[in-house]
């Protein structure tokens, strides 16, 4: 029996990059897949992908920064699979280089928008139904570029750093219910990485003890799985970073 064999799982930001790669893992373990973006096109992409090999998913287009959109997901999910039990926020915009002093106020918006509100808003919908599941799954999704506090990306920076600070206050608020929420802080070698950050990409491998960048796929979704299933039960209110030993702790 497949690890994840019977359960349900939201993935925002399913249309590439981490979310696409971990929406397509799920799968293959088992999971149920609701994949929800704007790019509706890149989710029946998606969706054909995952039905080659016998996985169900279900392609919801959604602008995370509608909250009811948000809700629309969450219905369409319950009425499709029953319920569910896991819930993966990828999604995230405002992924430009600026500086603080280039950053306006709209664009400070679109980043906490789209990204710890969006995530917020998620699990708030989803709450009653992780509630009823028995073993709850909650994944977030934040970023080095936060935690180091990296040039250029203070608006992206301060949008993953919340989404950090509302995973550890659901954890505790959470846990009495059997839901676990934790996030994650990908190096991840994207398509859209490697297309629009192609030096840093090798900068940051040449600073990676395994001296390569990995994947989705082969090296993030592994730990996801892991967090998301029974074996996960005892993890919750963690940062996992997962850069191949970039970031070392005693």
């Amino acid at each position: 029996m497949k690890k994840l064999e019977g359960r349900v799982a939201i993935v925002t930001g399913a249309s590439s990059g981490v979310g696409r790669g971990l929406a397509k893992v799920l799968a293959e373990n088992g999971a149920k897949i609701c994949a929800c973006a704007r790019r509706v096109e890149k989710l029946e992409e998606l969706k054909a992908e995952v039905e080659a090999f016998g996985g169900e998913v279900l392609p919801v287009a959604c602008d995370v920064t509608d909250v009811d959109q948000i809700n629309n997901v969450v219905a369409q999910c319950v009425e499709c699979f029953g319920g569910i039990d896991i819930l993966v926020n990828c999604a995230q915009g405002a992924m430009q280089y600026r500086e603080i002093n280039d950053v306006d106020e709209a664009y400070a918006l679109e980043a906490f928008e789209s990204g710890p509100l969006a995530s917020m808003m998620f699990m708030k919908a989803c709450f009653p139904y992780l509630k009823e599941s028995g073993h709850g799954r909650v994944i977030n999704t934040a970023s080095a570029a936060g935690y180091d506090g990296n040039a250029g990306f203070g608006a992206y920076g301060m949008a993953k750093e919340a989404i950090r600070a509302i995973t550890r206050t659901a954890a505790n608020e959470w846990g009495k219910y059997g839901i676990t929420v934790n996030v994650f802080l990908p190096i991840i070698a994207t398509d859209f990485f490697r297309e629009t950050q192609p030096e840093a990409l090798k900068s940051l491998e040449s600073k990676t003890p395994l001296g390569r960048i990995g994947t989705t796929e082969a090296d993030c979704a592994p730990l996801i799985v892991l967090l998301v299933s029974d074996e996960g039960g005892y993890f919750t209110g963690q940062s996992y970073m997962v850069d191949g030993g970039i970031h070392k702790h005693s």
